[in-house]
């Protein structure tokens, strides 16, 4: 007999009825099997846990970006690296011209020189050579006192007006007087010799020592400032100055950027809501670049902020930083990164805010 389409309408419909809800409970026991038993997942890595415990992030170096800058005034005379550049810690990387304090500092290191040899000088006092020469101008003018008063007792043993004038007995005790007036300056000057330098002249010639190097070290500091070093290891991100550009203290300048790369890490944006399932010490999975890691909770951030990384102004999240192991391919900094935690043992308590 042949059927109506009505009857074959309604055929259809009660076919539909029956296979479609059996084609959806297979398909869910299909991707349920194939999604957990037929993916493999890296060697060392967690597995992935529900999507509730995700967070974007990003890959950072073992510190934040360093902006580099100087406190001196002049012209860049050399600029010794570039983008991508690997510097050690204290290696020089720009330098400035600072001709002016170059002879400043020669100056100041004459003065300097000089200072120190004076106070040297009245600490030590006297040299032997000195004394001596002292010694010998006591013996000199003792010899002639002693001529000068045996001239005068010659004199005196004449009689005046006969043999001698009078002028000539004046002139004898004269010499007499001058002789005896020397021994005496001469004797003073050795007792001074041997005495050596009075304190204050001592206290005096050091001050002045002192103050000569506090204006050497002064300056050579600011000479320090003229040549800029890399105050850790890592890598150049960017320069932003050229050889010949002025900077000057009154407009500070960024010269360059460089972070230290010896580690990475990743700093990740956790839901709020999600913070509590956390801990410090925990591990999470962490891919970036096409590279999957097993990276460690390091910390929870305390304060609560937008998500750099999602356009989502209602929700708010906390900074979690995860430390990445050693590896020979490391993630390139300022990567972004997918990260799945895993939640916290049980038993554990709430993560504590650092």
């Amino acid at each position: 007999m042949r059927e109506t389409p009505m009857s074959v309408r309604g055929q259809v419909t009660r076919w539909a009825a029956t296979a479609l809800p059996v084609a959806l409970i297979a398909g869910f026991l299909w991707f349920g099997w194939f999604g957990r038993a037929g993916v493999s997942q890296p060697a060392g890595v967690t597995p992935l846990v529900d999507a509730a415990m995700s967070a974007p992030g990003r890959v950072e170096g073992h510190s934040d970006v360093l902006s580099i800058g100087t406190s001196a005034t002049g012209t860049i005379a050399e600029l010794m690296v570039g983008p991508g550049t690997r510097v050690a810690a204290g290696q020089h990387l720009v330098k400035v011209e600072c001709g002016p304090i170059e002879r400043e500092l020669d100056a100041r290191k004459s003065d300097l020189d000089a200072a120190e040899a004076a106070f040297m000088r009245t600490l030590h006092g006297p040299r032997v050579e000195e004394v001596a020469i002292g010694v010998a101008n006591v013996n000199l003018a003792d010899a002639r006192l002693r001529e000068a008063q045996r001239s005068l007792d010659r004199i005196h043993a004449l009689h005046e007006g006969f043999t001698v004038t009078r002028v000539q007995i004046d002139q004898a005790e004269r010499d007499a007087r001058m002789a005896a007036a020397m021994l005496d300056e001469v004797r003073a000057k050795l007792a001074l010799l041997h005495a050596g330098s009075r304190e204050e002249d001592i206290t005096e010639t050091r001050s002045r020592r002192d103050a000569a190097r506090r204006r050497f070290e002064e300056t050579t500091a600011l000479l320090g400032h003229c040549s800029v070093d890399a105050p850790t290891s890592g890598v150049v991100l960017a320069t932003n100055v050229s050889p010949g550009q002025l900077v000057s203290t009154m407009a500070p300048v960024t010269l360059l950027t460089m972070v230290d790369d010896s580690t990475r890490r990743v700093r990740a944006y956790v839901d709020e809501r999600d913070v509590p399932k956390l801990c410090a010490g925990g591990h999470a999975r962490v891919a970036a670049d096409g590279l999957a890691s097993e990276g460690t909770v390091e910390s929870i951030g305390v304060a609560v902020g937008d998500n750099p990384l999602a356009g989502n102004p209602s929700r708010q999240f906390r900074q979690v930083m995860l430390a990445l192991p050693d590896a020979p391919q490391q993630p390139p900094i300022g990567l972004k990164a997918a990260v799945q935690f895993s939640p916290c043992p049980a038993g554990q308590g709430a993560p504590p805010r650092k």
